[in-house]
């Protein structure tokens, strides 16, 4: 399967990060670079759509983990969106972290946490 390089855009209006590719070990130190600076006044939530990602290994969700801690402890959310079926739809849940999947309203779930099997 081919590389599809890491990408990602900042949406101000909606607090919105989006985020597209692979998630390796590159595309990871640039999104932990990237929730740094989104989240370092530490005074508002931010949604991180994960819709568009084609892997997610370890490391990326270790980043996503650790950001969700910071802003927890700070009183704020990072909320994780992604579309059904989408690599962050099986993987994150089974992480320990809920996932809302894109178009489900604003405050509900839609996906629940996992156990491993």
């Amino acid at each position: 399967m081919a590389s599809t390089p890491f990408a990602c855009a900042y949406h101000e209006a909606t607090r919105t990060l989006t985020v597209s590719g692979d998630l390796d070990e590159r595309g990871a130190t640039e999104l932990r670079h990237q929730l740094r600076t989104l989240t370092a006044d530490h005074t508002r939530s931010l949604v991180m759509d994960l819709s568009s990602v084609r892997s997610l290994p370890s490391v990326a969700v270790g980043v996503i983990a650790a950001a969700r801690a910071d802003m927890r402890a700070h009183f704020n959310r990072l909320d994780l969106v992604a579309a059904p079926g989408s690599v962050a739809c099986v993987v994150l849940p089974r992480s320990g972290m809920a996932v809302r999947e894109c178009g489900s309203p604003s405050g509900k779930q839609s996906v629940t946490v996992q156990q491993p099997a």
